[in-house]
């Protein structure tokens, strides 16, 4: 069985070397401002993300765009103009949370079916992404495989932790079997309160893997799973090997994850997956892919239970 997808093959960032340009930048793409519903005024937001080390930030407030020329950014941080959209949901479920990026002119969601959004937002060569599933009750057979062109899932969301559902990992898992097909992810902040209340800023991250410090090549990576996500531990290398066939023809293949230092990596698969974990911390595992299995992800958990998430590999390829 193989993958029916229009993304098989997303683009391992694992394997794209610094000999070649390559970098890793870190950045968060979900961020509110007085502009909408945020506690700080835009400039305040970007400085703040400037000031803890981010290399790039959207400031994606509700419903308007918020100009990336109405606030000044130094060289050679990246603004990622964006939005979050809210489109009816005529499908039963809450209204529809979107967060459309690499966009530049306004779209009047609110007044408009979700899948006239979604084409509207790929018609300015934006991306969409779903937002919050896990927050939003978002039930993806009903409200989320209706529709098409949305480029991934955000699988954590700092401010719907502190409401108890930022992790939307299962919706992920779920929409890919239910589409037999892979989907990259964000991990975001979301960020509405002021950083002293230190409760939705500088606590999520998307990792990208980039040649250019532009917002369209931030962009093009994110869509083609150049990438991962992160509260905390950083994923060095992830490669994948076919070691065997076994005597049904199905590949072997065996995954060795290098990262910061983990208490447990989670090899999550399209069915069953596996658990890897030590007496002590590690910093590197191997572990063998159930055979038959479609795709696998991968989850690294630190000492202090922050987790890292990858983008899945396809793994019909081997």
């Amino acid at each position: 069985m193989s993958l029916s997808n229009d993304n098989v093959g997303l683009v391992d960032p694992f394997g794209l070397s610094d000999e070649d340009g390559y970098t890793w930048l870190k950045g968060n793409l979900h961020s509110h401002s007085t502009n909408s519903d945020g506690r700080v005024s835009p400039q305040e937001r970007l400085d703040g993300y400037v000031g803890q080390g981010y290399d790039f930030l959207c400031l994606s407030d509700h419903d308007n765009i918020t100009p990336v020329q109405s606030v000044s950014a130094p060289d050679p941080f990246v603004l990622v103009e964006g939005v979050e959209l809210h489109p009816s949901n005529p499908f039963g479920g809450q209204v529809h949370h979107f967060l459309a990026l690499d966009v530049h002119e306004d779209i009047s969601a609110r007044s408009m079916p979700p899948q006239h959004v979604i084409d509207a937002v790929l018609e300015q060569g934006g991306s969409i992404w779903l937002a919050h599933p896990h927050w939003s009750s978002v039930n993806i057979m009903r409200d989320t495989l209706p529709l098409r062109g949305l480029a991934g899932v955000e699988v954590f969301n700092s401010t719907c932790r502190s409401a108890a559902r930022g992790e939307s990992s299962i919706h992920w898992d779920d929409w890919m079997e239910q589409e037999n097909r892979i989907y990259p992810c964000l991990a975001n902040d979301d960020s509405h309160d002021h950083p002293d209340a230190d409760r939705d800023t500088y606590h999520s991250w998307t990792m990208v893997r980039v040649k250019e410090r532009t917002p369209e090549a931030l962009a093009e990576a994110m869509v083609n799973g150049s990438s991962y996500g992160s509260t905390g531990p950083e994923i060095h290398d992830i490669r994948l090997e076919k070691v065997d066939e076994d005597d049904r023809g199905n590949a072997i293949v065996d995954a060795t994850v290098r990262c910061s230092e983990a208490q447990r990596i989670a090899a999550v698969m399209n069915r069953v997956g596996r658990e890897y974990r030590q007496d002590e911390t590690f910093e590197e595992a191997t572990i063998r892919m159930r055979p038959g299995a479609l795709w696998v992800r991968f989850e690294i958990i630190g000492p202090d239970g922050s987790k890292a998430w990858s983008n899945p590999f396809d793994l019909t390829v081997f």
